[in-house]
């Protein structure tokens, strides 16, 4: 096995992706030039890439740390019997096993310990757990190349393009939220943003306005992550119900996250008293492979962002059926240029090739992701992520 650059250079070009990644190396380079001359995060912008905490001894967080763990232990014993098609593809679970490893052994040696230390800083982890782009905050803080170009690039002109969106006065506040699993990010003039702040900003206003006529909205993410696109829709509506449908590693994170945020809201795991009953929690942690427990359109809005993209195509297949079966709107991000190979030679599919039913959902939008298609103060028409919305007939 070739290992290694040369290993990293062969697999970019065998998933056409090596012209992106020979670009983002030159970008670094480019902006580190450019900004040595001037840099104007340089009084605005602090990296914060904090070091590893000790978990909390409060009994309330023990309480949810024990739930979790109790639910990720009858959630992987389940997945074990779960159809394939619900099972990550082979990369994604060697990406799992690897960031993860503390759960691993946890599960292992029935110890609760390493599942809450890794809980308390899933947000600073020095490996990439596919949820937040810890391991770039990391890397900028140990290069100075990086850190210039990270600063001024992923952070104060992404804060640029969200004022223009926004307004002149958005208030930078806005882009903050808790910090429970110690997150890493920057600090702009002073207020903790993230480096997704900014878009999940955007859309989560969107995506609150659809449903914000309703009296209590149930909205359901596909691959929420540790749930912080949640949170910036969340927030600015008064009654709700979000279930969240994962892989269980990172399930586990988004119901620490949410629980931690919203202490008061009633909240049940897999396999506790009313999981079969959704719509009566506010908060509701599924593994994906209990998606048929969701009744015909109980949702009104459906989101997934970037997961499907990550699939086998008949994973996504039926993961769009479910969510045409169960819901009113329904809104992706996802690639729409370069599809997924995967080592066993398959392929996942194109957002534009997802069945969601033509009769019975009409196509009210497809635009590039802002958040990709304006990066380094340029707009990239090599932009492979788009936004669908759509919305039931």
């Amino acid at each position: 096995m070739v290992t290694g650059l040369l290993g990293a250079v062969l697999r970019a070009r065998r998933e056409g992706r090596l012209g992106a990644a020979l670009r983002a190396r030159a970008a670094v380079a480019l902006a580190a030039a450019r900004y040595t001359v001037h840099d104007p995060a340089a009084r605005r912008v602090r990296l914060d890439a904090p070091s590893y905490v000790q978990p909390s001894d409060d009994p309330a967080e023990r309480r949810i740390v024990e739930r979790i763990f109790a639910a990720f232990r009858r959630m992987k014993a389940d997945q074990r019997s779960a159809p394939a098609v619900y099972l990550p593809a082979p990369q994604w679970q060697r990406q799992l096993d690897e960031a993860y490893e503390p759960f691993g052994r946890a599960l292992a040696r029935d110890d609760i310990a390493p599942f809450h230390f890794f809980l308390a800083n899933f947000g600073a982890w020095e490996r990439y757990t596919g949820v937040e782009s810890t391991t770039l905050i990391r890397e900028a803080a140990r290069s100075r190349a990086r850190r210039l170009q990270v600063t001024n690039e992923t952070f104060l002109q992404a804060l640029e393009l969200w004022r223009w969106l926004r307004g002149p006065d958005a208030d930078v506040r806005r882009l903050s939220y808790p910090r429970f699993g110690n997150q890493a990010g920057a600090h702009i003039d002073g207020t903790f943003v993230g480096p997704g702040s900014f878009f999940n900003d955007v859309y989560g206003s969107l995506l609150a306005g659809l449903v914000s006529d309703r009296e209590r909205p149930v909205v359901a993410d596909l691959g929420a992550g540790y749930g912080k696109l949640a949170y910036f829709i969340l927030r600015d509506l008064r009654r709700w119900t979000f279930i969240d449908l994962d892989l269980p590693e990172t399930l586990c994170l988004a119901a620490y996250y949410l629980m931690k945020a919203w202490p008061d809201r009633a909240a049940v795991l897999y396999g506790e008293a009313g999981d079969s009953e959704p719509s009566a929690h506010d908060l509701v942690f599924l593994p994906a492979y209990a998606i048929d427990r969701i009744p015909d359109r109980a949702v009104d809005l459906f989101v997934n962002k970037n997961s499907l993209g990550e699939m086998t195509a008949d994973a996504a297949r039926v993961f769009v059926g479910h969510i045409a079966r169960t819901t009113r709107w329904f809104f992706h991000l996802n690639h729409d240029v370069l599809r997924n190979r995967y080592s066993d030679g398959s392929s996942g599919l194109l957002g534009r090739e997802y069945p969601v039913p033509a009769d019975r959902f009409r196509l009210l939008m497809r635009y590039p992701d802002l958040g990709h298609l304006a990066r380094g103060g340029r707009i990239d028409t090599g932009n492979d992520i788009f936004m669908y919305l759509y919305e039931r007939r």
